[in-house]
């Protein structure tokens, strides 16, 4: 079974990722959906009165709960209205989102956690959206980041980017393994070069340890590696972005909100921060 976390906080970006969700559980089988929803009440809120004079008290924070676990269920049967067969579960905590996720990817085997990204029109519309790269950070798992103008397409055409340095310590093999498993699909593997020669020892490296997947090698020089990355894509026509968020890697820099922001606004497809 596939199992994919979804945290929503019922904003249009959180909405888009679970939809994404739902026509991606449709492709897949025996797929399970956790919809997660944190509501989170600090001490000081529950004695401290708001700007409007209103303090949180234990007829408001049931009274909230009621509404989102309403607002869980009507998201949850949109979702059913694209896949029928969809097992799709419920949850609200009263613990941070961040700690929220991470509780449930240690409580049970989770394959993926799927983000909404905010385009440049909602910078404001989503808590999650805006944290993305944060949950990514913290996350075990591998994260799914849908851009605001990414539809589902069956995924048939992957690029991993990658710069082929020190390939044995940035290249997440268990992972990769896992995804490619599940998925049928054609890796092109790119290397942006901005004018520095390639390391040809660390190609055989990478060579070596990709043979299993027979990928195609593209090599593309460009001063901005996001759009650069961004541009092949849609050259080739592929439905999903792989980065390797590791130390060493040029996509370290995706662990910074401006790098990853640029990523998955000027993305036409999802982006997978993939880690072992």
């Amino acid at each position: 079974m596939s199992t994919y976390l979804i945290p929503v906080d019922f904003s249009k970006t959180a909405d888009h990722a679970a939809r994404y969700a739902a026509r991606l559980s449709f492709a897949m089988e025996n797929a399970k959906i956790i919809l997660l929803n944190a509501y989170y009440v600090s001490t000081y809120e529950s004695i401290l009165p708001t700007p409007d004079l209103i303090v949180t008290t234990d007829q408001h924070i049931a009274d909230e709960m009621k509404r989102r676990l309403e607002a869980l269920e009507k998201l949850k049967f949109k979702m059913l209205e694209i896949n029928p067969d969809a097992e799709i579960e419920v949850s609200l905590t009263r613990e941070t989102i961040l700690r929220s996720i991470i509780n449930r990817v240690n409580k049970e085997e989770i394959d993926l956690i799927i983000i909404g990204s905010n385009g440049k029109k909602a910078k404001d519309e989503s808590d999650i959206g805006s944290n993305a790269i944060k949950i990514s950070k913290s996350s075990p798992v591998p994260v799914l980041v849908v851009p605001p103008k990414a539809d589902y397409q069956s995924i048939r055409k992957a690029v991993l980017a990658c710069d082929f340095k020190k390939v044995k310590e940035v290249m997440p093999m268990q992972a990769l393994k896992k995804i490619l498993s599940k998925h049928a699909l054609k890796l092109l593997v790119l290397n942006i070069s901005s004018g520095q020669a390639i390391d040809s020892e660390e190609e055989h490296f990478l060579q070596e340890m990709l043979e299993d997947f027979m990928p195609e090698y593209h090599y593309a020089d460009h001063p901005d590696t996001i759009k650069g990355i961004v541009r092949f894509a849609k050259n080739e026509e592929a439905q999903l972005i792989i980065a390797l968020p590791k130390k060493y890697s040029f996509f370290e820099n995706l662990l910074h909100e401006s790098v990853s922001q640029r990523l998955t606004i000027k993305s036409h497809v999802p982006v997978l921060l993939l880690k072992d």
